[in-house]
């Protein structure tokens, strides 16, 4: 018996005459087939979210910072480092950071302020291309705000918003020698500076939208009562985000002999709880997602006992004409193997199809329920990311096939074991 006549009587025993063991060969491969799709839809959303939050990062921030070694501590000569920077072949822009208190009217809210020279020749920020309403040129006396921080405390462009500065904060109060806060002495009132918003921006990054917004740089400085030309940072840039081992290398030896109050950190650094945290979820999901087609592969198990008890004559008839227990066994394996096959092919069809109408089926859910299914404020981005990668689509293939044809293995060893006189007699 050659391989083509266990290949037809796989194939035959796979698809029987209508009977209660097609059908559950039928829940068999639906059931492969929702566990791969599943499989497929999860892997390709953390990849998304994955790939979403490394390009926000990078919009929104540089591929690398200079920061001072002291806390509290500006870099005040930064065209030193940024010549650095430039001489090992990247780009550098002087920054001010810096947390401070956004009131509008009686609203008061906790801010994060960027201070930028809107005439540097480098500039990767882009705010220009961000900018809803107004414009982005940061001119003296100006702020850009976010579109969520316009949405919730009712500002417009035109409008005028004052900015506390936290080094005039914390001349307000001091804490003595018991440990107990006052009143500072010699209390000098000030006022808070005001600005007009230029303009409304949106990053597409809820997280990144809700805390920062944009000032020139002079104006920081002048609110945090640093000297002219200091920076908080210097954000760099570099020609490819992704390979810049060797660049940090020389910049930070360069850093360590020229300017050594100073560290460079790169973004993956940075970032690199969040990135982490990011790829283990996946790794988790794929761990945990399997045993969904394990569960498949067990009912395999069981529609394939149900099939040699069925054929348990067929079976005796075969044994009887020469078929070896081996020829027997991999009959049963095939089907098995037929039915992963089958399954995994329409589970990544089903799954590739969810995830390139996600958005519609978000939308169809979203009007059933009501609800907002994907709220920008929890995951930070306006739409569901996903992208589907080949290499986890094989993979994922190659394990589902491997366990369903693993799940015919208990009954192809029953059917092997089967005595064909027995077989033959059997009711």
């Amino acid at each position: 018996m050659n391989i083509r006549t266990e290949l037809f009587l796989a194939w035959k025993y796979f698809k029987p005459k209508r009977s209660a063991v097609s059908v559950i060969t039928l829940i068999s491969v639906i059931g492969v087939a929702l566990g791969v799709a599943v499989l497929i839809v999860v892997l390709a959303v953390m990849t998304g979210f994955s790939d979403k939050m490394r390009e926000k990062l990078l919009d929104t921030t540089s591929h690398a910072q200079i920061h001072s070694k002291f806390r509290g501590y500006v870099i005040r000569d930064p065209e030193k480092v940024m010549n650095i920077v430039r001489e090992c072949g990247g780009e550098a822009m002087p920054v001010i950071v810096s947390p401070v208190l956004l009131q509008k009217d009686d609203s008061f809210v906790p801010k994060v302020v960027i201070g930028i020279d809107p005439a540097a020749k480098v500039n990767h920020l882009k705010l220009d291309d961000v900018i809803q309403s107004g414009t982005g040129k940061l001119q003296r006396g100006s702020a850009v705000l976010s579109y969520v921080i316009s949405r919730n405390m009712g500002i417009l462009t035109g409008h005028k918003v004052l900015v506390h500065s936290p080094t005039n904060l914390s001349r307000l109060v001091k804490r003595g020698e018991d440990g107990k806060l006052r009143v500072a002495e010699n209390l000098e009132m000030y006022l808070p500076s005001e600005f007009e918003v230029e303009g409304i921006s949106n990053f597409n990054k809820y997280d990144f939208d809700r805390d920062f917004i944009f000032m020139n740089i002079h104006d920081v400085a002048d609110l945090l009562d640093l000297n002219i030309g200091s920076a908080s940072s210097v954000y760099v840039w570099v020609p490819d985000p992704f390979k810049m081992d060797s660049f940090m290398n020389k910049v930070r030896g360069r850093l360590a002999k020229e300017v050594p109050s100073v560290f460079i950190e790169s973004w993956q650094q940075i970032n690199g709880r969040l990135l982490g945290v990011l790829q283990v979820e996946k790794n988790m999901q794929f761990f945990l997602l399997v045993f969904i087609v394990l569960v498949a592969a067990f009912s395999i198990t069981n529609t394939l006992i149900t099939t040699v008890i069925q054929k348990t004559k067929e079976i005796g008839l075969l044994k009887a004409m020469g078929a070896s227990s081996g020829i027997v066994m991999r009959i049963f394996i095939l089907q098995g193997f037929f039915v992963g096959l089958i399954g995994t092919g329409a589970g990544i069809c089903l799954g590739s199809l969810v995830v390139k109408y996600r958005m519609l089926i978000l939308h169809g859910l979203r009007w059933i329920t009501g609800q907002e299914i994907f709220p920008p404020e929890i995951y930070f981005f306006n739409e569901l990311p996903a992208r589907i990668i080949m290499t986890d689509i094989l993979w994922i293939g190659l394990i589902s096939v491997i366990l369903c044809t693993f799940g015919g293995v208990i009954p192809a060893l029953r059917a092997a074991k089967l005595d064909p006189s027995r077989a033959l007699r059997y009711e």
